[in-house]
């Protein structure tokens, strides 16, 4: 469970990190970057499968409270949400994407 929490928190660090990146250029290659460590994530790891990986504890009676204290959750408000999507750089304007919906 351990590793969950620290694996959970370094994605979110990273999350973090991408969102104050404006440079498209940069998001590109850190992306493409991402993509290549990830297919050789998956290589490594189709060696190492075991069928006890698997397996996770269940728990009862546990509030929702505890999950998110276990799981580091940090609620954002609409103020900070609007700041971060405000950021990113749409490559089509609303109109063109509810197009496309058709």
């Amino acid at each position: 469970m351990n590793q969950t929490v620290n694996t959970n928190k370094l994605r979110k660090d990273i999350i973090d990190v991408l969102t104050r990146i404006d440079d498209v250029k940069k998001l590109k290659l850190i992306f493409q970057q991402a993509e290549e460590i990830e297919e050789m994530n998956i290589v490594e790891h189709e060696q190492d499968l075991d069928i006890e990986d698997g397996i996770v504890e269940v728990r009862e009676g546990v509030s929702l409270d505890q999950i998110l204290k276990e799981q580091s959750y940090k609620s954002i408000n609409y103020q900070e949400f609007k700041r971060l999507t405000n950021k990113i750089e749409w490559e089509h304007s609303l109109e063109e994407l509810l197009e496309n919906l058709d």
